[in-house]
């Protein structure tokens, strides 16, 4: 009783989910708490001081930026155990082996390279076969794309072309080109990107990853922008914000790899015919080595923005941005002359961009003094239904194609509360993750049925793609429940509190038996079901509710809180209950309750005496939810199924 107390004190949920880095933070209350003058002599300082420095060091920077100054800002700055990542710049990274970037990562399992280096050579020549065989099957206009961006490369100093005989220690890549559609601009040429593959290579079985790459999502921007404008409105009252944005250009194209111990042979046909060899001298998209050493050098960089110069700048792969205000319109200047001016790495600078709405991984935000508001808009939403629409249409998804669709869907769907739609990622990611056995790139059955949940998910006029973060947390005066559940073989129990304020307003339970039929049910499915049946009857058909869900077993906690599940009799609850939440745009938090703490438990065992005594007053009162309801959550919600027809239906 006593944790079912405290419970019912705890604070309410807050749709804003992230936790930021303590010098993120720094930055943020830095910019919030002193003016905009303030800011800018300090910036200025900071400029002054390696405009100098990088006019004593001379010359131009050699490679993707003057590597003197970036590592006397390491110091400067306090950021150790990152000498790696000077000899790399200066050297080359390393493209196979144990990879780890301790010092500013977590660390993750202890894990070696599948393949050893010989291991991995001693298969090169069945990886031509196969390699060729792919290129000869390719279409004239892939083989075309890829003959261009072979020469683009070229001419930019990123490969070479060998001669034969061929290098001994060659790794064979198979190059592919992935279109993007713009949705701004749906009637432009679509931007293609240059993949090389390393998982045919094989080149990332000898790679071991020990890092785990921690990227600023949009979780996390938005709750750096809500926390800015919440101390900034606290300490100096109204005002008006803005966010800048800058793009990283080439990205990967910008950091040079280490090719001593392999040559990365790039495989492409030219024009005639003829297959042609090129040694790749710099980091490529479709290798993993690529992601967690692109990723360290831009950390890096954005760690130095944000110690040295009080910015809190953010960074999603090659997108950095960051809020501000309106009123200082020397931010996005500074920026770009630390690190294009003295350090000389280099931004596209028609795609910088500075103003109150702005479009951030495929979403928009505005920020205002009361909130912060994230949403999906029309024209992007048009352009994922068509491509929805054209995979489904012509039955065939390539895995380059669904890399890129499942990178779009799942930042689509952040404008939605929760994890909505993480399990229909699953069968696009995996068809991006592997060689396809379907002819053809075909859809298979669970692909399928994913493309139709997505196009449907998009045709859904109850579904507001549209999330707002308010800048202050729900104030404790508004209602909010809280929820605990239980299960066992014999029943499914819950007890619901209707809290107003710190006053305890109602309390209703649920005590039901479960149905004969299923007798024998895995007990993670009756835990879920008793979190379902909840939702049904007390949460069906209201709208923006707050709502702490306690739950004492950890399989179905974790599978809610991933948003899937390895579990395939926790699959359709799973999915079936974000959807639920994100129509209902509940903001919703789960937690664990200890076992012995959890009050449910009594009525999931049919014992209603403790009912009995009032609560805070409150006399608990049993409701009885419907046998039909039970049934359908003990199933797991399997009969909510896509419309077969639903795309066909729009063509």
């Amino acid at each position: 009783m006593r944790f079912f107390l405290s419970s019912l004190d705890a604070a309410p949920p807050s749709p804003s989910v992230a936790t930021l880095d303590p010098e993120l933070r720094s930055a943020i209350s830095f910019n919030a708490s002193n003016s905009v003058e303030e800011c800018q002599r300090y910036r200025s300082a900071f400029l002054l001081r390696w405009r100098r420095r990088a006019l004593e060091t001379g010359g131009e920077p050699k490679g993707p930026c003057n590597v003197t100054l970036l590592s006397e800002m390491m110091r400067y700055t306090g950021i150790k155990g990152m000498d790696d990542l000077i000899t790399h710049l200066e050297d080359g990274f390393p493209m196979s082996g144990v990879l780890s970037y301790d010092a500013i990562y977590e660390r993750g399992p202890a894990t070696t390279p599948e393949l050893s280096v010989e291991e991995l050579l001693a298969r090169q020549q069945d990886v031509l076969a196969r390699t060729k065989k792919a290129i000869r099957s390719d279409s004239r206009d892939n083989k075309s794309s890829v003959w261009g961006s072979v020469l683009k490369d070229i001419a930019a100093g990123h490969m070479e072309e060998l001669n034969c005989p061929l290098p001994s220690n060659s790794v064979f890549l198979r190059r592919f080109v992935v279109r993007q559609v713009k949705a701004d601009r749906p009637g432009d040429s679509p931007k293609e990107r240059a993949c090389d593959d390393g998982k045919m290579a094989q080149i990332n079985r000898a790679t071991a990853v020990q890092s785990k790459v921690r990227l600023d999502s949009i979780d996390v921007f938005a709750e750096s922008a809500r926390l800015f404008v919440q101390e900034t409105v606290s300490s100096r009252g109204q005002t008006a914000f803005c966010m800048v944005g800058l793009d990283h250009r080439e990205a990967y194209r910008q950091l040079a790899a280490d090719n001593g111990p392999l040559c990365r042979a790039v495989v492409a046909e030219d024009l005639s015919g003829a297959v042609r060899f090129f040694e790749l001298k710099k980091l490529s998209f479709g290798e993993s080595a690529s992601v967690v050493h692109y990723n360290a050098f831009a950390k890096t960089l954005v760690s130095i923005v944000r110690i040295g110069m009080k910015v809190p700048l953010m960074q999603y792969f090659d997108d950095f941005a960051c809020p501000g205000l309106l009123e200082d319109e020397r931010l996005l200047g500074d920026l770009l002359e630390l690190l294009e001016g003295i350090l000389g790495t280099a931004f596209n600078e028609e795609k910088t961009a500075r103003g109150n709405r702005f479009r951030h991984l495929g979403l928009m935000f505005s920020m205002g003094s009361e909130g912060i508001d994230i949403f999906l808009s029309e024209p992007r939403k048009e352009k994922l239904k068509g491509l929805l629409r054209q995979f489904l249409d012509s039955n065939s998804l390539s895995p380059g194609e669904a890399s890129s669709l499942a990178g779009k869907l799942n930042f689509a769907t952040a404008a939605l509360y929760g994890k909505v739609g993480r399990i229909m990622l699953q069968p696009i990611y995996r068809r991006s993750d592997a060689r396809s056995t379907q002819p053809g790139f075909s859809l298979n059955s669970d692909l399928r049925r994913a493309l139709l949940w997505w196009f449907e998910l998009f045709e859904d006029p109850h579904l507001d793609f549209n999330k707002f973060i308010p800048t202050v947390p729900p104030a404790v005066e508004e209602k909010r429940y809280v929820l605990q559940t239980d299960a066992c073989p014999k029943g499914l129990g819950a007890i619901l509190a209707t809290m107003k304020g710190n006053t305890l307003v109602d309390i209703e339970f649920f005590s039901c038996p479960v149905p004969m039929e299923f007798g024998k049910t895995d007990i993670h499915l009756l835990e879920f079901a008793a979190v379902t049946v909840s939702m049904l009857h007390w949460f069906e058909g209201m709208r923006d509710f707050l709502l702490a869900s306690w739950i004492d077993n950890n399989v179905s906690l974790q599978s809610i809180l991933q948003g899937s599940s390895r579990s395939v009799e926790l699959f359709e609850p799973v999915h079936w209950l974000w959807g639920f939440l994100a129509r209902a745009r509940a903001t919703v938090r789960f937690e664990r309750v200890p076992g012995e703490h959890n009050l449910s438990d009594l009525p999931s065992r049919l014992k209603v005496e403790w009912a009995h005594h009032p609560i805070r007053g409150v006399l608990p009162r049993r409701v009885f939810p419907q046998d039909a309801l039970v049934k359908r959550a003990i199933r797991g919600m399997r009969s909510e199924q896509p419309r077969a027809d639903s795309a066909a239906g729009h063509r």
